[in-house]
């Protein structure tokens, strides 16, 4: 990756003299930004632009090329290409558009480009992307004019939109924020952004990353990165669509959409995401400051209606406001002038006009055992007092790195001075009390995330049964069979309930004698999947005659809705009576991998949509936090009376299918759904269930 942003020499491809062309802005940008490198113009029609001649092929240049910049018509790109492999360029950035998200004669240009510089051994950015900007050496190659104003920092940037790109530099411009790369990825063809992650985690001029993503290339290996990484990582991931319900056979897909799977994976590796430039301002400038290690906030507020609307947004974000002592609050008391304000947390400090006193105060409060971080209010006239605040708030930023604990500082004064001091001062200004409070909650809420190991737990596992029943579906080219989902699970550690299967009425009623009433009865059918909506299942039967009737009316029922259906057989289970529904499934996501999924289960399921989920493989403490992430969860430990639920048992149940899907990837789709909470002590136990396998393991397509 060196090559794309420590270059010595750069070919900008597809520049002329005229006004218009976008490749002499790329030049430009390169002037701007003092390039510390060599820029050759190339150009069709030759001539010369800002004193340098302009090269009708990038073999007329004298010299060895270390990155290619082209930017020209998508019919000419492949054989650009080929010319800079054969000219020994080994890192080229495509700009030019019209390639795979234009159609089929653009997919055919990006295939044949991508086969040429594989053949070169090229590596290439792009296409359709504004390529790289290296605030530290000057390069910047988008074909937009950029502003070198944008300070030099530790902020990176891996952006699939050019334009998304841009307005993250101009964010970090307006806010004093500074930039070491940025790199837009386009197509992303080549190099994608799990190279560029990589490269940046071990970057010693980055200290924080953020990527704008419209597709995941390679899902697990960026978990695998990001779990790794000292460094923060900030991912908006956009294209949220939810292409897993259109085509999903079980409750678990249907459920589990695909930004929620997005949602856990970057939580669990520990990468926060955010959805809007509010709220990548906040993390970045929450991350320039200590961790936050508790919930306890103090207020330092010269305005008391700014103290109050600090306190107000502490409240909403789940704050605690830290109890200061009372002989603490008498001696400040002490200073005030006209002694008509009684402080509190927050502190309104209105009636206390030395600005010298205001650091002594914050230092003293700021070293209290109780108080974790501060939320500082400053209002001033910048005509007047421009310079001792700014001196002020250089103070606070030293005695917050000195203490280790976050100060977040709010400015409320004219823009023009908001703006010299973003450009100015070395820490974060927050232009509204709720900016500052929102802030530290980011920052309080990035600390929190658990970064989870993903060894496979332990626990039961049956491997040879379970091979065994996936190779008969594979000789059968069909999906396990209810009774054989069944054993599955019962194989990997999952209690399910007993179940007789039958042919007919008689064997029904034989089988139904043998388990006890009351009873129940299910088809077992490869052709449905849904048995309850074909009214392929019967409950709580309570003797032979209604087995027999509702043996009947199930046919009669199936014949009707699914006339074409096979039945398999059907399947007498015993009435579990009591409990909790729940559901518990997985399915494997195409970026991530397998995901897991609980939440409230039953006939209503989708309808609810009460559900937790996380990527497996993961252990029983993460099993925990997906039942208590559950609006059901405080059912689960008993209301009004009733006994609680097995809760231990259910985190057991959660971290076998977890482990078994780790062990089988095979496996598409899996339901046990209801998954029934016993009362605690008595365990729990899967009553239905069904999977579906990938095509090459027996499942049809």
């Amino acid at each position: 990756m060196r090559g794309f942003f420590e270059p010595d020499t750069v070919a900008v491809i597809g520049v002329s003299t005229s006004e218009s062309n976008l490749g002499r802005q790329i030049s430009a940008n390169m002037s701007r930004f003092e390039f510390n490198g060599i820029v050759y113009e190339v150009g069709l029609k030759g001539g010369s632009l800002f004193g340098r001649r302009i090269y009708r092929s990038v073999s007329d240049i004298p010299d060895h090329i270390d990155l290619a910049v082209i930017l020209t018509p998508a019919q000419t790109v492949p054989e650009i290409m080929r010319e800079c492999g054969r000219k020994g360029v080994r890192r080229v950035i495509i700009e030019t558009a019209g390639f795979g998200e234009y159609g089929e004669e653009g997919r055919a240009l990006q295939e044949r480009t991508a086969e040429i510089a594989v053949e070169h051994g090229v590596r290439f950015i792009g296409p359709n992307c504004i390529g790289v900007v290296n605030k530290l050496n000057g390069l910047a190659t988008p074909f937009v004019s950029l502003d070198p104003s944008v300070r030099r920092g530790g902020i990176s940037v891996i952006t699939q939109s050019g334009g998304v790109g841009i307005s993250v530099l101009n964010v970090l411009a307006s806010e004093g924020l500074g930039l070491a790369k940025m790199a837009s990825v386009g197509n992303k063809i080549d190099i994608a952004e799990n190279e560029l992650l990589e490269y940046f985690i071990e970057d010693p001029d980055t200290d924080i990353i953020c990527m704008y993503l419209e597709g995941i290339n390679d899902g697990e290996r960026m978990i695998e990165l990001a779990r790794r990484s000292p460094k923060p990582i900030l991912v908006q991931k956009s294209n949220t669509g939810s292409a897993a319900r259109g085509i999903a056979s079980s409750h678990t897909a249907a459920l589990s959409a695909d930004d929620d799977v997005v949602d856990a994976a970057l939580r669990q590796s520990g990468m926060a995401r955010f959805r809007d430039a509010e709220t990548l301002v906040h993390y970045l400038k929450a991350l320039a400051l200590p961790p936050l290690e508790g919930n306890r906030l103090v207020v330092l507020s010269r305005s008391g209606g700014h103290a109050v609307i600090a306190a107000d947004e502490c409240e909403a974000a789940g704050f605690e406001l830290a109890v200061l002592p009372q002989r603490f609050l008498n001696e400040v008391q002490s200073h005030l002038r006209a002694n008509v304000i009684r402080l509190t947390n927050p502190m309104d400090l209105g009636d206390l006009f030395e600005l010298e006193l205001y650091g002594a105060l914050a230092e003293r409060t700021l070293a209290m055992d109780n108080v974790d971080g501060m939320v500082f209010l400053h209002t001033y006239m910048a005509g007047t007092e421009a310079e001792q605040s700014e001196e002020l708030f250089r103070n606070l930023y030293q005695l917050s790195q000195d203490q280790g604990k976050p100060i977040a500082i709010h400015a409320a004064t004219v823009a023009t001075e908001l703006s010299r001091l973003k450009r100015t001062l070395e820490g974060p200004i927050f232009s509204e009390p709720s900016d500052a409070v929102r802030s530290l909650a980011h920052l309080r809420d990035y600390g929190q995330f658990e970064v989870l190991s993903n060894e496979r737990p332990d626990g039961p596992a049956d491997a040879e049964t379970v091979r065994a029943i996936f190779d008969t579906c594979r000789s059968e080219s069909r999906d396990p069979l209810i009774q054989e989902v069944m054993a599955v699970a019962r194989a990997y550690g999952v209690p399910v309930v007993d179940g007789h299967l039958v042919d007919d009425v008689e064997g029904a009623v034989k089988a139904a004698n043998a388990l006890g009433y009351p009873v129940a009865i299910k088809v077992v059918s490869s052709d449905i999947s849904h048995k309850s909506d074909m009214g392929g299942v019967q409950l709580n039967l309570r003797s032979d005659q209604g087995v027999r009737l509702a043996y009947e009316d199930m046919m009669r029922r199936l014949r009707n809705k699914a006339p074409n259906a096979r039945i398999d057989a059907v399947i007498v289970q015993p009435m579990v009576v009591g409990g909790r529904e729940l559901i518990l499934g997985a399915r494997r996501d195409a970026n991530f991998g397998h995901v897991v999924l609980v939440g409230m289960g039953g006939v209503f399921v989708e309808v609810f949509n009460d559900t937790a989920i996380r990527v497996a493989p993961f252990e029983g403490d993460t099993a925990l936090q997906m039942l208590e992430q559950l609006q059901i969860y405080p059912i689960l430990h008993g209301v009004r009376g009733q006994s609680p639920a097995d809760v231990d048992a259910l985190v057991e149940a959660v971290t076998s299918v977890a482990r078994l899907v780790t062990d089988f990837p095979e496996i598409v789709e899996m339901d046990l759904n209801p998954l029934l909470a016993l009362d605690a002590g008595n365990g729990c136990v899967a009553l239905d269930a069904r999977m579906h396998l990938e095509p090459s393991a027996g499942a049809d397509a």
